[in-house]
């Protein structure tokens, strides 16, 4: 049952590949980096110490759509941070409800240490045959695509759009 999908912890939907640098890193080779690790985030470090996330669409907003340059251009200037994190055994449920309160799309997955990332993708990905509202894809009558605002009549139309166009089995 859909519902009993978001009461499974988050640990089951943690992916543990992670990609870190250290936050003097220019942005052109953070992307070059994210590139090479195949991944669309990257933790940033300093002194040994994580102290946020940036993401694909935090370089394309704040750096490529403010004219900035990316040889110029370090992490610690666009870093989002405080690290927003979630705990292995919390519900699913609590963190698509801390994505949406700070309207990100990912969370850091903690058992002591930093063990992984949940993701809104891996989440929505698994709810094939799954019948489930998500009210925070939803208002009124539509339902949202929560990476390209694609607008569709119901749920289930919006994942299969999400497992097609944006998972790709990947």
């Amino acid at each position: 049952m859909a519902l009993e999908l978001l009461n499974e912890p988050v640990s089951r939907f943690t992916n543990p590949k992670m990609t870190t640098v250290e936050s003097n890193l220019t942005i052109q080779d953070t992307a070059q980096a994210m590139v090479e690790s195949k991944v669309d985030s990257i933790l940033v470090f300093e002194n040994s110490k994580i102290i946020g996330i940036v993401t694909e669409k935090d370089i394309l907003y704040d750096v490529v759509a403010k004219g900035l340059d990316p040889t110029r251009t370090t992490l610690k200037q666009i870093t989002k941070s405080p690290l927003i994190t979630i705990q292995k055994n919390a519900p699913v449920r609590e963190a698509l409800d801390l994505m949406k309160k700070h309207d990100i799309r990912r969370l850091v997955v903690m058992d002591r240490r930093p063990i992984g990332l949940i993701t809104q993708k891996m989440v929505c990905g698994n709810l094939e045959g799954h019948d489930l509202l998500l009210p925070e894809l939803e208002t009124g009558d539509k339902t949202f695509c929560p990476y390209c605002s694609m607008q569709f009549k119901d749920t289930r139309l919006v994942c299969e759009h999400i497992d097609k166009v944006h998972i790709k089995n990947d």
